[in-house]
């Protein structure tokens, strides 16, 4: 009798044990923000009751973390704690080789209050082809302080102590922690649902989109694109506090961002649930009345068109089509009569506002529609992956502008694709700026000079504007495609923004080296030159080019800026960006 108490004495001692061994002291409960007033459905919290779930009304982004993350993951126990793996900086070297920055190492961090400070838990030692990833973390959810890390192929590492100390595990598979990684993703047995919209093919630009309704219906929520985030190779890139379904965290290549309750330090829209603004055009009667143009070269050439009555703050749609107020009853619209390869597309215009609409004769099938620019007296420009077309009776009949560098379409950088790249000098309508082929022309299109600037079938103009205080100063930004393998040393540094004082005659690179540009404004009120980037943010100068400045928008340095427009009347600056919306901000020196 007494050897069998002895042992259930024993038994019950070592239950305790492990008991306090997988438990925590001072567990905090996450803060709820029952502010908004649009209930929903109800959420479980830690001590098993039920409240209602209340989504915020306003939120932002914080970027918590700059690091290339490469895994991340949420205590299952206490949503304050969070952990990420982040992979060492890279550089392209002088021989176009991308190059990990100095002897940095892959490293696994871990925060204890929500991302305002961490500490490193391990660093893990370089291989010979160079740093590991790690591409999981597994935390057991029924006693978090064991971890597991999978470093992408070469094993998993396991802490039983909150990774205190670290071991190789050769039981466990490799393969079962990946998977039960990318299950603690899910997140479709919550009130509210997520999902990140990519808007083009082999993008990893796209905006953060909501469900309340077991995903029959999706909106799109009040925050920034973000880039690097998630692609359609890597979904996997969003991971929702359980215990508060509202605070989400989104991590990629440029950091981990986390969803703040409240307005940011920025002035944000989204433009309906658009996920590009290729062009921003300012209603030249009324300054408050905008209109957006949203184009996918990738979605079968498809334009829509919102308008805004109160400079940009909220919008409506117009229709499936393009508009610029300067013509307003001119529409263009491309339809697609077969979407299976062959694709087959016909380009449409209408003269009387959308009542009638008449066939035109620009041959769109198998050829990419990549821009349209308006000249002046009907003169409408269209860039397709055959070359430069034109149109001097609104659109109806179309003939190729002779092109002179062959087969050179083929290599047009897809995230130049949505400024107008063809710019006419209003003083002289015969002086035409073509951006992509960077040349120029004097007669009315009728015969092209080329611009003296470095270039190769990788490297061409993105965007280009004139100075409205001076038609002889001219501004072209410079890019280069890096989808198949990266730029030169010598392709790389020829990136960035030009100048001409001569028009045209000579440039000179003023700066943004590198950068890969992809909008440009100057404005005619404070003289400062912005100047947006595909994935590097804005800038801006405020000496003619000699000196440039970043200028924050959100937490993301790395937001690529798709069309720039100034309002000279109202003093702001609009500011399109990819993955749909528009940021304001004010134009003063």
């Amino acid at each position: 009798m007494l050897r069998k108490r002895l042992i259930a004495s024993v038994l019950v001692i070592l239950i305790l044990l492990f008991c306090a061994g997988c438990s925590r002291k001072g567990e905090v409960l996450p803060q709820n923000n029952p502010q908004s007033k649009i209930p929903n459905q109800e959420v479980e919290i830690e001590n098993g009751k039920k409240e209602q779930f209340v989504p915020w009304e306003a939120s932002h982004w914080e970027r918590i973390n700059d690091g290339s993350i490469t895994a991340f993951a949420i205590d299952p126990k206490d949503s304050n704690i969070i952990y990420a793996a982040i992979y060492p900086r890279q550089e392209v070297d002088q021989s176009g080789k991308v190059q990990v920055i100095g002897n940095a190492k892959t490293t696994l961090w871990k925060s204890e209050d929500g991302g305002n400070h961490w500490s490193i838990l391990i660093s893990l030692k370089n291989l010979r082809y160079g740093p590991p990833t790690i591409d999981g973390i597994y935390i057991d959810p029924e006693c978090s302080r064991k971890i597991w890390i999978s470093e992408h192929g070469a094993g998993l590492l396991f802490s039983p102590d909150d990774g205190i100390t670290w071991k190789k595990d050769i039981q466990k598979d490799e393969k079962d922690i990946f998977r039960m990684y990318n299950n603690s993703f899910n997140n479709k047995d919550l009130p509210v649902v997520y999902m990140y919209r990519i808007p083009e093919v082999n993008s990893d630009i796209g905006a953060l989109f909501s469900s309340l309704d077991s995903e029959k219906t999706w909106k799109r929520t009040t925050l920034p694109p973000l880039t690097g985030v998630a692609s359609n190779v890597a979904p996997n890139h969003l991971a929702v506090d359980r215990k508060n379904p509202n605070i989400v965290y989104a991590f990629g290549i440029n950091g981990l961002f986390k969803r703040v309750e409240g307005k940011g330090n920025y002035e944000y829209y989204p433009v309906e649930d658009s996920v590009n603004t290729s062009y921003i055009y300012i209603d030249p009667q009324n300054p408050n009345l905008l209109y957006v143009v949203s184009y996918s070269y990738q979605t079968y050439n498809s334009f829509t068109t919102f308008k805004s009555s109160d400079c940009g703050k909220t919008w409506e749609k117009m229709g499936d089509f393009y508009f610029n107020p300067l013509y307003p009853n001119l529409l263009i619209k491309v339809v697609t009569t077969k979407k299976t390869p062959p694709v087959l597309k016909k380009l449409y215009v209408s003269l009387d506002n959308g009542k009638n609409w008449k066939l035109t004769d620009l041959d769109l099938n198998e050829n990419n529609l990549y821009n349209i620019s308006m000249g002046v007296k009907g003169i409408i420009y269209a860039e397709t992956y055959k070359g430069l077309f034109k149109s001097e009776d609104k659109g109806l009949h179309w003939f190729q502008i002779p092109n002179f560098k062959k087969n050179y379409w083929g290599s047009i950088s897809a995230h130049s694709c949505f400024n107008s790249r063809i710019l006419v000098d209003y003083n002289n309508p015969n002086i035409i700026y073509w951006a992509s082929g960077l040349s120029k022309s004097t007669d009315g299109g009728k015969t092209w000079q080329e611009i003296n600037i470095q270039h190769s079938k990788r490297v061409h103009g993105s965007a280009v504007t004139i100075d409205p205080h001076n038609h002889n100063i001219v501004y072209l930004g410079v890019t280069g495609i890096n989808d198949v393998e990266p730029l030169s040393y010598e392709e790389f540094t020829t990136q960035g923004i030009y100048k001409s004082i001569d028009g045209g005659k000579t440039w000179e690179k003023i700066g943004l080296t590198g950068y890969s540009v992809s909008a440009i404004a100057v404005s005619p009120v404070t003289g400062i030159i912005y100047a947006g980037t595909y994935y590097d943010g804005l800038f801006k100068s405020k000496d003619s080019g000699k000196t440039w400045e970043r200028i924050p928008l959100d937490g993301d340095f790395h937001i690529s800026i798709s069309s720039l427009t100034t309002d000279s009347k109202n003093g702001i600056v609009y500011i399109g960006v990819f993955g749909g919306g528009i940021f304001k901000i004010e134009d003063k020196s």
